[in-house]
């Protein structure tokens, strides 16, 4: 019975010492064991970094991670709330709601602008990209397009104690099948 590498060298060592011990502690619980394929380190290609109003800027742990993927490129993808600006247009009126729209898209490009720069010294190519929809449906529409996913732990939500993960970034991950970091 081949279970991959590990096993191999745990045969090799251990012959004919407890075998068919082993050989049922591997049956009984194969589902834990990680395969070939999972313990592989994915090529990246394609880096999502999810932001919006309560995403803590990238730290220097998320940084110091990217750089184990010097060629890959970076999308910075800012996301505002489109229902949120609905709401206020139909409660306080057009006027009012593009002075949100206005706060928002300055918001934004501005912790856009501070994380683009830092990653372009450490010379990844980036693209930027602003959008007025759904913070938890827009990440899924690019998962074909990336090989990895950064996130804030507060994307979509403040945080307490309690939770200290949003539960937004707890749905993303449910539903994404691409590696993530959640910072």
């Amino acid at each position: 019975m081949q279970v991959g590498l590990f096993s191999e060298l745990i045969n090799r060592k251990f012959q004919n010492i407890a075998e068919n011990r082993y050989r049922e502690i591997v049956e009984r619980y194969r589902e834990f064991f990680l395969s070939e394929e999972e313990l592989a380190i994915p090529r990246i290609f394609r880096v999502f970094v999810l932001l919006d109003r309560y995403s803590e800027k990238p730290n220097d742990d998320v940084y110091e991670t990217l750089k184990a993927y010097p060629s890959a490129r970076v999308c910075l993808l800012y996301v505002v709330e489109e229902s949120l600006v609905r709401l206020v247009a139909s409660t306080l009126g057009d006027e009012e709601a593009e002075k949100l729209r206005t706060l928002e898209i300055n918001f934004g490009n501005n912790i856009l602008d501070e994380v683009e720069s830092r990653l372009k010294e450490m010379k990844f190519e980036v693209e930027r990209r602003f959008i007025f929809g759904v913070r938890a449906e827009e990440p899924l529409k690019f998962e074909d397009d990336c090989d990895l996913f950064i996130i804030s732990k507060h994307y979509g939500s403040e945080t307490s104690k309690t939770y200290p993960v949003s539960p937004m970034v707890y749905r993303i991950v449910q539903h994404i099948e691409k590696p993530i970091i959640i910072y």
